[in-house]
């Protein structure tokens, strides 16, 4: 099987709310698996709900997440069912992995 190299220049960005584009990764299905999130200064998104959990790699920026800050260095697992909402402080990029998308209420 052969191995998928993908730089991050080489990333198709989508905007999934004002100022938060999702970048999938291969292999992965849309809005599930492996992808990086940018996220800028000041955007936010609305509450959602993780139906298989999510996990969250903090490579630059300062985010809230919940009731949590994050930083470069941090990691974040959400349980399956867990919700969260976001919000950027700064210039953020992060590795997201999600079996399943999210759902927005």
């Amino acid at each position: 099987m052969a191995m998928d190299h993908v730089t991050l220049d080489a990333v198709t960005w989508r905007e999934t709310a004002p100022g938060v584009e999702r970048g999938e990764l291969p292999p992965g299905a849309p809005g599930a698996g492996a992808a990086v999130l940018r996220f800028a200064a000041g955007a936010t998104t609305a509450d959602h709900r993780h139906p298989a959990g999510e996990e969250l790699f903090v490579f630059s920026g300062r985010l809230r997440i919940g009731d949590k800050t994050l930083g470069p260095g941090d990691y974040l697992y959400t349980p399956p069912g867990g919700a969260n909402d976001v919000e950027a402080f700064e210039d953020s990029i992060v590795f997201q992995h999600q079996a399943e998308p999210p759902e927005f209420s």
